[in-house]
């Protein structure tokens, strides 16, 4: 328990430095370039769209920073966060009260989310969190930024002579509070814990932006009896889901009542449309350029030509690509639906300010653009983008082939999305029914209509080919956003719990909790190598070790695992030769080079008959300073293998550090 409160403490003291930077930093963005709502709105209203532009418009700024280094990247974030809370501090036009049960609520959410992430007692043994399967990544990239700047090299297969190949302006944000909180015990792993329930507060002040700007609940109109919970109707959506517990329920039978048949199975039961709680805790960086795609949109539907709003909407698209290329590519199709409405009507001023913010942002992204050249080179692979109709393997494999079960998949889409929507397809009907030709009369309502249908053609046609399927899950960010904002309508002003839609409308968020729980359940309680429960506190002690011992940008190399290793990103702070096949390719490495290096490196933890000199010749090919050998290594125990002969550095019942090619001289130093 000792560790557990250990992390949650680092982890709340790193939430609290990247609210001050994320919101300061925000907030001088949306004063200068006058975000819509931000000079006249009051304090509460101004640190909730400050988050907004925290995540949407700053992480481009700290990309082009941290081109001159980790220190630049740091000090620009910390002044322009000293910039934003002299804005924050000035009383605000209109006063918003807050009441206690909101700070209340508020609370709960931070140590909620803080706990589900952190590594906590399980089973009698300490355990990882299921969401270390993808904070493994967010942590490597970011201690990779805070040690090298932009571009940062690849931690996972690390090659002095190129950078990363991947979408990492994100966490240029965690990586500035990894450096300002180094001192406190701060690691890159509790900077990014906290960017789950920070972007959870942003998310939330999206959605009242949104609903503001697109007159929605004005074009729904009132029903005989307005609802006074307002925001209460509208966190409670946020927590909803599909109904998605139905299939779930099939899962657990079919797997005769095993939770952990349940948790393997929780999301592929279909392509994933994620629930909103399980897109802030897993992908924090997609639902930032989320926010960044919002951020841009409202500033250029907002009444009023201000060219500053332009230059805002620049920032915030260019930040996007750099936080998600898979929320980028419907942003752009649904702009460019927008564009051809413009020009339609004649709005010529409108069409020039989104095709100016549209080259600011291809400018002002530049920098970060060409670091993916390498992945789209060639180099024998497949296209990274793939035409394929959206469905689950399993459709596949009872229709006998892919190309078997194409019928299938395409007749199965609308089921499956009136499944994955549940409550938000209700809601968003309701709307429809109520506003008519009035839900799209603003700017911003009609945009939102060309997202949807740019997100469900992306969503339901094609498919990313790196590992999962990434682009047809975030894809869709969009018309679950949209339906979100409908649904809100149409409850915020007494029209969806009414009648027999309301009975039907309570049975499906029922039905969202209960898959809800499922999700919470499952990442506290289930993780897929079990072995690590016993061995959990010993990895994180002998890469500790390591820190204290190593300079920055020494290599160090554990077993290269074939799906997904840990140890190295969430506890060390160093570039391995190659990692695991999925995290070296997610960041730039080609299939076949990555299976090379396994190759070459595999056998100093497996092959008991190699011996220490030939161990240190194959690492010093790749400047490697310190092998990290564990007990479930074949050459741990093994009376023949090179670790027989060689005296570790540092070990434990478990885990063994080896200093090699001088660096132990440099440890003793």
């Amino acid at each position: 328990m000792g560790i557990a409160l250990s992390e949650i403490r680092a982890t709340l003291e790193a939430f609290a430095l990247l609210s001050l930077i994320v919101s300061g930093a925000g907030a001088a963005i949306a004063d200068r370039l006058r975000f819509p709502g931000f000079v006249e709105g009051s304090r509460l209203e101004r640190l909730g769209l400050s988050l907004i532009c925290g995540f949407g418009c700053v992480p481009v700024i700290l990309n082009l920073a941290a081109r001159l280094g980790p220190e630049s990247m740091t000090i620009a974030a910390l002044a322009l966060a000293a910039l934003g809370w002299a804005a924050l501090a000035r009383p605000g036009v209109t006063s918003s009260r807050l009441h206690p049960a909101w700070i209340g609520v508020a609370l709960f959410w931070i140590v909620f989310a803080t706990a589900l992430l952190v590594d906590m007692p399980g089973v009698g043994t300490l355990q990882h969190s299921l969401l270390a399967v993808d904070y493994v990544k967010h942590a490597a990239a970011t201690w990779s930024l805070a040690q090298s700047g932009a571009p940062p090299w690849s931690p996972t297969f690390y090659d002095p002579a190129r950078g990363m190949s991947y979408y990492y302006l994100f966490y240029t944000l965690p990586a500035a509070v990894a450096v300002v909180g180094a001192p406190l015990g701060i690691a890159a792993r509790h900077a990014v814990y906290a960017c789950a329930p920070l972007i959870g507060f942003a998310l939330f002040a999206l959605a009242q932006a949104a609903l503001a700007q697109s007159g929605a609940e004005t074009a729904v109109g009132t029903a005989e009896t307005r609802p006074r919970a307002r925001n209460a109707l509208l966190l409670a959506l946020l927590f909803a889901t599909g109904l998605d517990f139905l299939p779930l329920m099939t899962v657990y039978v079919a797997g005769e009542g095993s939770a952990d048949f349940l948790f393997l199975h929780f999301s592929d039961w279909d392509e994933q449309v994620t629930s909103w709680f399980n897109s802030v805790m897993w992908v924090p960086h997609h639902v930032a350029a989320l926010c960044a795609a919002f951020a841009g949109f409202i500033a250029l539907t907002a009444p009023g030509a201000d060219w500053r709003r332009v230059a805002l909407a620049g920032l915030a698209f260019a930040s996007m690509a750099g936080e998600s290329v898979y929320v980028a590519m419907p942003a752009a199709l649904g702009a460019g639906f927008w564009l051809l409405s413009l020009l339609w009507r004649r709005r010529i001023d409108d069409a020039i300010r989104l095709g100016i913010a549209g080259v600011l942002a291809l400018g002002l992204a530049a920098p970060w653009l060409v670091t993916l050249l390498p992945r789209v080179g060639g180099g024998g692979e497949a296209a990274p983008i793939a035409f394929a109709l959206r469905g689950p393997e399993w459709i596949d494999i009872l229709a006998g082939s892919r190309e078997a079960g194409a019928m299938y998949r395409g007749l199965s889409i609308p089921l499956f999305y009136l499944i994955d929507f549940g409550v938000f397809a209700l809601g968003s009907v309701v709307f429809w029914r109520k506003a008519g030709r009035r839900g799209r009369a603003s700017e911003f309502g009609l945009l939102l209509i060309c997202l949807t249908v740019a997100s469900l053609l992306i969503g339901s046609f094609f498919r990313s080919t790196v590992l999962l399927n990434d682009l047809g899950w975030r894809a869709m960010l969009f018309a679950q956003f949209a339906t979100l904002i409908w649904t809100a309508a149409a409850a915020r002003q007494g029209h969806l719990f009414r009648g027999g839609i309301g009975a039907a409308a309570i049975v499906c968020l029922v039905l969202a909790y209960l898959a809800l729980g499922v999700a919470v359940a499952q990442l506290r309680l289930y993780f897929p190598l079990e072995h690590t429960r016993a061995t959990l506190a010993d990895e994180m002690a002998a890469w500790s070790w390591l820190d204290a011992h190593l300079p920055t940008g020494a290599v160090v190399q554990a077993y290269p695992e074939k799906n997904r290793a840990y140890g190295y990103g969430l506890y060390g702070r160093f570039p391995v030769a190659v990692a695991d096949r999925h995290n070296a390719r997610l960041f730039g490495a080609r299939e076949a080079e990555i299976d090379e290096r396994i190759a070459f490196l595999g056998p100093l933890f497996v092959d008991a008959t190699l011996s220490f000199d030939e161990a240190r010749r194959r690492a010093a090919r790749h400047n490697i300073a310190a092998l990290v050998v564990a007990s479930r290594d074949p050459v741990f125990a093994a009376p023949g293998a090179w670790t027989a002969t060689a005296a570790p550095a540092y070990a434990n019942q478990n885990f063994r550090v080896y200093l090699l090619n001088g660096a132990d001289h440099d440890a003793n130093d």
